[in-house]
Protein backbone atom coordinates (compact mmCIF):
# COMPACT_ATOMS: atom_id res chain seq x y z
CA UNK A 1 0.00 0.00 0.00
CA UNK A 2 1.42 3.42 -1.10
CA UNK A 3 0.58 6.51 0.49
CA UNK A 4 -1.12 7.92 -2.07
CA UNK A 5 -3.47 4.60 -2.03
CA UNK A 6 -3.68 4.99 1.60
CA UNK A 7 -4.90 8.83 1.16
CA UNK A 8 -8.12 7.47 -1.06
CA UNK A 9 -8.49 4.05 0.96
CA UNK A 10 -9.77 5.83 4.77
CA UNK A 11 -12.90 8.65 5.30
CA UNK A 12 -14.07 9.61 8.37
CA UNK A 13 -17.98 10.33 9.20
CA UNK A 14 -19.00 13.71 9.91
CA UNK A 15 -19.10 12.68 13.43
CA UNK A 16 -15.68 11.22 13.88
CA UNK A 17 -15.86 7.59 13.25
CA UNK A 18 -13.42 6.64 10.90
CA UNK A 19 -12.80 3.62 8.51
CA UNK A 20 -10.04 2.24 6.80
CA UNK A 21 -10.17 0.26 3.50
CA UNK A 22 -7.51 -2.04 1.93
CA UNK A 23 -9.23 -2.96 -1.31
CA UNK A 24 -8.29 -5.53 -3.36
CA UNK A 25 -9.61 -6.39 -6.36
CA UNK A 26 -10.81 -9.56 -7.13
CA UNK A 27 -10.47 -10.75 -3.87
CA UNK A 28 -12.63 -13.84 -2.98
CA UNK A 29 -12.43 -13.34 0.75
CA UNK A 30 -12.78 -10.17 2.59
CA UNK A 31 -12.38 -9.59 6.55
CA UNK A 32 -14.10 -6.89 7.88
CA UNK A 33 -14.13 -5.36 11.59
CA UNK A 34 -15.06 -2.81 13.91
CA UNK A 35 -13.00 -1.50 16.35
CA UNK A 36 -13.56 0.06 19.97
CA UNK A 37 -11.07 1.96 20.51
CA UNK A 38 -11.19 1.39 24.66
CA UNK A 39 -10.03 -1.93 26.18
CA UNK A 40 -9.46 -3.52 29.39
CA UNK A 41 -7.18 -0.90 30.54
CA UNK A 42 -10.25 1.33 30.37
CA UNK A 43 -12.76 -0.38 32.15
CA UNK A 44 -14.94 1.24 35.43
CA UNK A 45 -15.16 -2.91 35.81
CA UNK A 46 -12.19 -5.20 35.15
CA UNK A 47 -13.64 -7.66 33.07
CA UNK A 48 -16.71 -5.74 31.46
CA UNK A 49 -14.69 -5.53 28.18
CA UNK A 50 -14.42 -9.10 27.70
CA UNK A 51 -17.17 -10.58 28.88
CA UNK A 52 -19.25 -7.87 26.05
CA UNK A 53 -17.34 -9.30 23.14
CA UNK A 54 -18.43 -12.41 24.26
CA UNK A 55 -22.14 -11.40 24.38
CA UNK A 56 -22.24 -9.01 21.22
CA UNK A 57 -21.43 -12.18 19.41
CA UNK A 58 -24.17 -14.18 20.72
CA UNK A 59 -26.89 -11.90 21.16
CA UNK A 60 -29.56 -11.61 18.39
CA UNK A 61 -29.50 -7.42 17.03
CA UNK A 62 -33.12 -6.07 17.35
CA UNK A 63 -34.58 -6.89 14.00
CA UNK A 64 -32.58 -10.29 12.92
CA UNK A 65 -33.53 -14.02 13.94
CA UNK A 66 -30.38 -15.79 13.96
CA UNK A 67 -27.42 -14.68 16.88
CA UNK A 68 -24.26 -12.69 14.98
CA UNK A 69 -21.83 -15.59 14.89
CA UNK A 70 -24.45 -17.63 13.72
CA UNK A 71 -25.63 -15.42 10.75
CA UNK A 72 -21.84 -14.80 9.69
CA UNK A 73 -21.30 -18.85 9.94
CA UNK A 74 -23.96 -19.49 7.68
CA UNK A 75 -22.43 -17.86 5.05
CA UNK A 76 -19.59 -20.25 4.92
CA UNK A 77 -17.89 -17.47 7.11
CA UNK A 78 -15.82 -17.45 10.21
CA UNK A 79 -16.27 -14.57 13.29
CA UNK A 80 -14.79 -13.90 16.63
CA UNK A 81 -13.60 -10.95 18.66
CA UNK A 82 -10.84 -10.18 20.60
CA UNK A 83 -10.19 -8.01 23.60
CA UNK A 84 -6.55 -6.29 24.51
CA UNK A 85 -5.62 -3.82 26.99
CA UNK A 86 -6.09 -1.02 24.06
CA UNK A 87 -9.30 -2.00 22.35
CA UNK A 88 -12.09 -4.91 21.61
CA UNK A 89 -11.96 -5.83 18.22
CA UNK A 90 -15.14 -7.60 16.45
CA UNK A 91 -14.11 -8.71 13.01
CA UNK A 92 -14.61 -11.59 10.30
CA UNK A 93 -13.75 -13.41 7.33
CA UNK A 94 -16.37 -13.78 4.63
CA UNK A 95 -16.97 -14.42 0.69
CA UNK A 96 -16.58 -10.93 -0.27
CA UNK A 97 -20.16 -11.33 -1.81
CA UNK A 98 -21.22 -11.54 1.69
CA UNK A 99 -18.87 -8.55 2.82
CA UNK A 100 -21.42 -5.89 3.15
CA UNK A 101 -23.84 -7.70 4.77
CA UNK A 102 -21.54 -9.10 7.29
CA UNK A 103 -20.01 -5.24 7.81
CA UNK A 104 -23.37 -3.81 8.72
CA UNK A 105 -24.20 -6.62 11.01
CA UNK A 106 -20.87 -6.57 12.56
CA UNK A 107 -21.77 -2.96 13.23
CA UNK A 108 -24.97 -3.27 14.83
CA UNK A 109 -23.72 -5.90 17.15
CA UNK A 110 -21.34 -3.38 18.60
CA UNK A 111 -23.84 -0.97 19.22
CA UNK A 112 -26.21 -2.84 21.02
CA UNK A 113 -26.74 -1.47 23.86
CA UNK A 114 -29.36 -3.70 25.66
CA UNK A 115 -28.42 -7.20 26.62
CA UNK A 116 -30.60 -10.35 27.54
CA UNK A 117 -30.07 -11.02 30.98
CA UNK A 118 -30.01 -14.66 30.41
CA UNK A 119 -27.64 -14.17 27.16
CA UNK A 120 -24.83 -12.38 29.90
CA UNK A 121 -25.41 -15.36 32.86
CA UNK A 122 -24.68 -17.83 30.03
CA UNK A 123 -21.62 -16.01 28.25
CA UNK A 124 -20.48 -15.69 31.94
CA UNK A 125 -19.87 -18.71 32.57
CA UNK A 126 -17.92 -19.41 29.79
CA UNK A 127 -15.84 -16.86 30.20
CA UNK A 128 -15.05 -18.02 33.98
CA UNK A 129 -14.07 -21.02 32.12
CA UNK A 130 -11.86 -19.66 30.04
CA UNK A 131 -10.37 -17.68 32.87
CA UNK A 132 -9.89 -20.84 34.98
CA UNK A 133 -8.30 -22.88 31.61
CA UNK A 134 -6.05 -19.55 31.28
CA UNK A 135 -5.16 -20.02 35.12
CA UNK A 136 -4.16 -23.39 35.07
CA UNK A 137 -1.58 -23.17 31.71
CA UNK A 138 1.69 -21.87 33.26
CA UNK A 139 2.40 -20.19 29.40
CA UNK A 140 -0.25 -18.69 29.49
CA UNK A 141 -0.82 -16.97 33.13
CA UNK A 142 2.99 -16.10 32.95
CA UNK A 143 2.34 -13.24 30.80
CA UNK A 144 -0.01 -11.80 33.60
CA UNK A 145 2.37 -12.35 36.08
CA UNK A 146 4.56 -9.93 34.16
CA UNK A 147 2.28 -6.83 33.15
CA UNK A 148 1.29 -7.11 37.41
CA UNK A 149 5.33 -7.05 38.08
CA UNK A 150 6.41 -4.46 35.35
CA UNK A 151 3.11 -1.76 35.74
CA UNK A 152 1.68 -2.33 39.08
CA UNK A 153 -1.71 -0.71 40.31
CA UNK A 154 -1.90 0.68 36.79
CA UNK A 155 -5.24 -0.45 35.11
CA UNK A 156 -2.19 -1.82 31.89
CA UNK A 157 -1.24 -4.21 34.28
CA UNK A 158 -4.27 -5.94 35.16
CA UNK A 159 -5.35 -9.50 33.22
CA UNK A 160 -6.85 -8.66 30.18
CA UNK A 161 -9.86 -10.70 30.98
CA UNK A 162 -10.82 -9.66 34.72
CA UNK A 163 -10.46 -12.41 37.27
CA UNK A 164 -13.55 -15.06 37.44
CA UNK A 165 -14.55 -13.39 41.07
CA UNK A 166 -14.49 -10.10 39.07
CA UNK A 167 -16.64 -11.48 36.05
CA UNK A 168 -19.12 -13.27 38.52
CA UNK A 169 -20.52 -9.55 39.42
CA UNK A 170 -21.25 -8.10 36.06
CA UNK A 171 -24.60 -8.15 34.66
CA UNK A 172 -26.73 -6.41 31.97
CA UNK A 173 -26.44 -2.84 33.88
CA UNK A 174 -22.88 -3.00 33.81
CA UNK A 175 -22.77 -3.72 29.94
CA UNK A 176 -25.30 -1.24 28.74
CA UNK A 177 -22.93 1.17 31.19
CA UNK A 178 -19.63 -0.21 29.33
CA UNK A 179 -21.59 0.37 25.59
CA UNK A 180 -22.50 3.82 26.72
CA UNK A 181 -19.07 4.82 27.43
CA UNK A 182 -16.70 3.35 24.94
CA UNK A 183 -19.09 3.08 21.86
CA UNK A 184 -18.42 6.55 20.62
CA UNK A 185 -17.99 8.17 17.47
CA UNK A 186 -14.77 9.52 18.73
CA UNK A 187 -13.85 5.91 19.66
CA UNK A 188 -15.08 3.49 16.97
CA UNK A 189 -13.53 2.49 13.98
CA UNK A 190 -13.93 -0.15 10.82
CA UNK A 191 -10.89 -1.74 8.67
CA UNK A 192 -11.96 -3.58 5.56
CA UNK A 193 -9.52 -5.40 3.11
CA UNK A 194 -10.38 -7.29 0.25
CA UNK A 195 -13.12 -6.77 -2.45
CA UNK A 196 -15.26 -4.40 -0.74
CA UNK A 197 -14.83 -0.83 -2.48
CA UNK A 198 -14.21 2.11 -0.38
CA UNK A 199 -17.34 3.54 -1.21
CA UNK A 200 -19.42 0.87 -0.47
CA UNK A 201 -17.81 1.33 3.11
CA UNK A 202 -18.66 4.50 3.08
CA UNK A 203 -22.33 4.00 2.50
CA UNK A 204 -22.51 1.22 5.03
CA UNK A 205 -21.03 3.07 7.71
CA UNK A 206 -22.60 6.45 7.03
CA UNK A 207 -26.18 4.65 6.68
CA UNK A 208 -25.43 2.32 9.66
CA UNK A 209 -26.20 3.16 13.99
CA UNK A 210 -22.28 4.14 13.67
CA UNK A 211 -23.51 7.13 11.52
CA UNK A 212 -26.24 8.29 14.53
CA UNK A 213 -23.76 8.52 17.03
CA UNK A 214 -23.12 11.62 18.62
CA UNK A 215 -19.51 13.30 18.11
CA UNK A 216 -17.21 13.03 21.14
CA UNK A 217 -13.95 13.19 21.65
CA UNK A 218 -11.10 9.89 22.21
CA UNK A 219 -10.10 8.36 24.56
CA UNK A 220 -9.89 9.72 28.21
CA UNK A 221 -6.53 10.77 29.14
CA UNK A 222 -5.19 9.16 32.47
CA UNK A 223 -2.24 8.90 34.12
CA UNK A 224 0.71 7.45 32.03
CA UNK A 225 2.15 3.90 33.10
CA UNK A 226 5.36 3.48 34.73
CA UNK A 227 7.21 0.48 34.32
CA UNK A 228 9.24 -1.28 36.82
CA UNK A 229 11.95 -3.66 37.12
CA UNK A 230 10.83 -6.75 39.24
CA UNK A 231 10.28 -10.48 39.41
CA UNK A 232 7.34 -12.57 39.97
CA UNK A 233 6.87 -16.31 40.43
CA UNK A 234 3.75 -17.86 40.88
CA UNK A 235 3.68 -21.34 42.08
CA UNK A 236 1.83 -24.10 39.85
CA UNK A 237 1.35 -27.97 40.26
CA UNK A 238 2.39 -28.57 36.46
CA UNK A 239 4.89 -30.67 34.28
CA UNK A 240 5.68 -27.04 32.19
CA UNK A 241 7.20 -24.04 33.82
CA UNK A 242 6.52 -20.99 31.69
CA UNK A 243 9.30 -17.88 31.72
CA UNK A 244 8.97 -14.60 30.87
CA UNK A 245 11.41 -12.08 30.49
CA UNK A 246 11.26 -8.28 29.61
CA UNK A 247 11.18 -4.79 29.73
CA UNK A 248 10.02 -1.30 28.71
CA UNK A 249 9.96 -0.71 24.46
CA UNK A 250 7.93 2.24 22.72
CA UNK A 251 4.14 3.22 22.00
CA UNK A 252 2.82 2.56 18.71
CA UNK A 253 3.61 6.17 17.31
CA UNK A 254 7.11 6.09 18.54
CA UNK A 255 9.09 5.06 15.15
CA UNK A 256 11.66 3.50 17.66
CA UNK A 257 9.16 0.45 17.94
CA UNK A 258 10.45 -0.79 14.77
CA UNK A 259 13.48 -0.84 16.19
CA UNK A 260 12.89 -2.75 18.93
CA UNK A 261 11.21 -5.35 16.51
CA UNK A 262 15.01 -5.62 14.96
CA UNK A 263 16.35 -6.24 18.52
CA UNK A 264 13.59 -8.90 19.45
CA UNK A 265 14.17 -10.48 16.13
CA UNK A 266 17.73 -10.77 17.22
CA UNK A 267 17.52 -11.87 20.72
CA UNK A 268 14.75 -14.44 20.33
CA UNK A 269 13.33 -14.53 16.49
CA UNK A 270 14.65 -17.19 14.17
CA UNK A 271 16.27 -19.99 14.39
CA UNK A 272 19.65 -18.45 14.74
CA UNK A 273 18.66 -15.78 17.06
CA UNK A 274 20.90 -15.85 20.42
CA UNK A 275 18.04 -17.33 22.87
CA UNK A 276 16.72 -19.87 20.29
CA UNK A 277 20.56 -20.53 19.24
CA UNK A 278 21.80 -21.87 22.72
CA UNK A 279 18.78 -22.22 25.15
CA UNK A 280 16.59 -24.42 22.79
CA UNK A 281 19.43 -25.74 20.06
CA UNK A 282 22.27 -25.85 22.00
CA UNK A 283 20.74 -27.15 25.57
CA UNK A 284 17.56 -28.54 24.56
CA UNK A 285 16.10 -26.53 27.72
CA UNK A 286 13.07 -25.42 25.87
CA UNK A 287 11.24 -26.43 22.80
CA UNK A 288 9.53 -22.86 22.51
CA UNK A 289 11.44 -19.34 22.43
CA UNK A 290 9.62 -16.47 21.50
CA UNK A 291 10.20 -12.85 21.59
CA UNK A 292 7.83 -9.71 21.10
CA UNK A 293 7.95 -5.89 21.09
CA UNK A 294 4.35 -4.74 21.78
CA UNK A 295 3.65 -0.82 21.33
CA UNK A 296 0.42 0.27 23.16
CA UNK A 297 -1.02 4.33 22.74
CA UNK A 298 1.13 5.69 25.26
CA UNK A 299 3.75 3.11 26.38
CA UNK A 300 5.02 -0.54 25.33
CA UNK A 301 7.22 -3.47 26.39
CA UNK A 302 9.14 -6.28 24.87
CA UNK A 303 8.93 -9.98 26.13
CA UNK A 304 10.64 -13.04 25.57
CA UNK A 305 8.96 -16.21 26.23
CA UNK A 306 10.14 -19.84 27.02
CA UNK A 307 8.52 -22.92 28.37
CA UNK A 308 10.93 -25.40 30.32
CA UNK A 309 10.59 -28.14 32.69
CA UNK A 310 9.96 -26.68 36.13
CA UNK A 311 13.23 -28.47 37.85
CA UNK A 312 14.89 -26.13 34.90
CA UNK A 313 12.93 -22.48 35.69
CA UNK A 314 15.70 -21.18 37.57
CA UNK A 315 18.42 -22.49 35.04
CA UNK A 316 17.16 -21.06 32.19
CA UNK A 317 16.25 -17.60 33.80
CA UNK A 318 19.57 -16.79 34.81
CA UNK A 319 20.90 -18.07 31.64
CA UNK A 320 18.24 -16.25 29.16
CA UNK A 321 19.40 -13.27 31.41
CA UNK A 322 22.63 -13.49 30.95
CA UNK A 323 22.89 -13.82 27.24
CA UNK A 324 20.63 -10.96 27.21
CA UNK A 325 22.97 -9.06 29.06
CA UNK A 326 26.17 -10.26 27.66
CA UNK A 327 25.02 -9.92 24.30
CA UNK A 328 24.08 -6.63 24.52
CA UNK A 329 26.80 -5.23 26.19
CA UNK A 330 28.61 -6.33 23.16
CA UNK A 331 26.30 -5.23 20.86
CA UNK A 332 25.83 -6.20 17.03
CA UNK A 333 27.14 -6.02 13.62
CA UNK A 334 25.94 -3.84 10.54
CA UNK A 335 25.86 -7.36 8.27
CA UNK A 336 23.66 -9.21 11.47
CA UNK A 337 21.48 -6.28 11.87
CA UNK A 338 20.84 -6.08 8.02
CA UNK A 339 19.88 -10.03 8.36
CA UNK A 340 17.11 -9.17 11.39
CA UNK A 341 15.92 -6.33 9.49
CA UNK A 342 15.45 -8.22 6.39
CA UNK A 343 13.78 -10.97 8.25
CA UNK A 344 11.07 -8.31 10.16
CA UNK A 345 10.30 -6.92 6.97
CA UNK A 346 9.65 -10.08 5.58
CA UNK A 347 7.67 -11.07 8.12
CA UNK A 348 5.65 -7.83 7.90
CA UNK A 349 5.02 -8.37 4.13
CA UNK A 350 3.77 -12.01 4.72
CA UNK A 351 1.23 -10.34 7.05
CA UNK A 352 -0.49 -8.02 4.64
CA UNK A 353 -1.03 -11.29 2.56
CA UNK A 354 -3.54 -12.39 5.05
CA UNK A 355 -6.32 -9.98 4.99
CA UNK A 356 -7.33 -10.54 8.63
CA UNK A 357 -3.86 -9.82 9.47
CA UNK A 358 -3.70 -6.47 7.79
CA UNK A 359 -6.95 -5.54 9.13
CA UNK A 360 -5.28 -6.00 12.74
CA UNK A 361 -1.90 -4.15 11.64
CA UNK A 362 -4.08 -1.17 10.02
CA UNK A 363 -6.34 -0.95 13.27
CA UNK A 364 -3.61 -1.66 15.50
CA UNK A 365 -1.40 1.41 14.54
CA UNK A 366 -3.74 3.52 12.62
CA UNK A 367 -6.80 3.55 15.27
CA UNK A 368 -5.64 2.19 18.16
CA UNK A 369 -2.06 3.60 18.14
CA UNK A 370 -3.85 6.86 16.47
CA UNK A 371 -1.16 6.81 14.19
CA UNK A 372 -3.48 8.21 11.43
CA UNK A 373 -0.93 8.28 8.19
CA UNK A 374 0.46 4.59 8.97
CA UNK A 375 1.19 2.36 5.92
CA UNK A 376 2.98 -0.29 5.38
CA UNK A 377 5.09 1.00 2.84
CA UNK A 378 6.42 3.97 5.17
CA UNK A 379 6.86 0.91 8.00
CA UNK A 380 9.42 -0.76 5.51
CA UNK A 381 11.03 2.33 4.40
CA UNK A 382 11.27 2.56 8.32
CA UNK A 383 13.06 -0.66 8.57
CA UNK A 384 15.27 -0.27 6.17
CA UNK A 385 16.79 2.77 7.60
CA UNK A 386 17.45 1.13 10.85
CA UNK A 387 21.31 0.92 11.42
CA UNK A 388 23.93 -1.34 14.14
CA UNK A 389 24.24 1.86 15.94
CA UNK A 390 20.37 2.30 16.46
CA UNK A 391 19.87 -1.22 17.29
CA UNK A 392 22.45 -0.93 19.92
CA UNK A 393 21.32 2.18 21.28
CA UNK A 394 17.83 0.80 21.72
CA UNK A 395 18.97 -2.65 22.93
CA UNK A 396 20.37 -0.87 26.06
CA UNK A 397 17.44 0.88 26.85
CA UNK A 398 15.16 -1.95 26.89
CA UNK A 399 17.35 -4.01 28.76
CA UNK A 400 17.99 -1.50 31.61
CA UNK A 401 15.11 -2.51 33.40
CA UNK A 402 13.93 -5.73 33.42
CA UNK A 403 11.14 -7.93 34.44
CA UNK A 404 11.30 -11.78 35.04
CA UNK A 405 7.99 -13.44 35.79
CA UNK A 406 7.36 -17.74 35.96
CA UNK A 407 4.61 -19.48 36.23
CA UNK A 408 5.16 -23.62 37.28
CA UNK A 409 7.43 -24.65 40.20
CA UNK A 410 7.66 -23.73 43.38
CA UNK A 411 7.05 -20.14 43.63
CA UNK A 412 9.13 -16.83 45.79
CA UNK A 413 5.89 -14.57 45.57
CA UNK A 414 3.13 -16.66 45.05
CA UNK A 415 0.13 -14.63 43.55
CA UNK A 416 -3.12 -14.93 41.79
CA UNK A 417 -3.19 -14.41 37.65
CA UNK A 418 -6.00 -14.15 35.00
CA UNK A 419 -5.55 -14.23 31.21
CA UNK A 420 -3.12 -12.98 28.66
CA UNK A 421 -4.36 -10.79 25.70
CA UNK A 422 -6.70 -12.17 24.03
CA UNK A 423 -10.17 -14.14 24.89
CA UNK A 424 -13.14 -14.44 22.98
CA UNK A 425 -12.85 -17.67 21.13
CA UNK A 426 -16.11 -19.62 20.05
Amino acid sequence: MTAATALRDRGALGNGVRYLVRERPGAEVTTVAVWLLVGSRDEAVPGAAHLLEHVVMQAVPPGRRLRVIDEIEATGGDANAMTSRDAVVLHARVPTPDAAATLALLIEAATIRDFDAELVEAEKRVVIEELRLAAADPTDVVHDGFFTAAFGGHPIGRPVGGTPAGVAALGPAELTRWSRDGVRAGLVGVVVSGGLPLDEVTRIVGSGPLGALPASGGVPAGPAPEFSAARHDLALASDTAGVVLGGPAYALTDRRLAVAEVVMELLAGGNASVLTEEIRSARGLSYDVTGDATGYRDTGVWRVALSTAPEHRDEVVDLATELIRDTVARGWTEAEVAVARRRVGGLLRLDTESSLDEVFLLGQYALAGGWAGWTLAEQLERLSAIGADDVNDCARFMTQRMVVSTAGGAGDHDTDAGEDDGGGDY
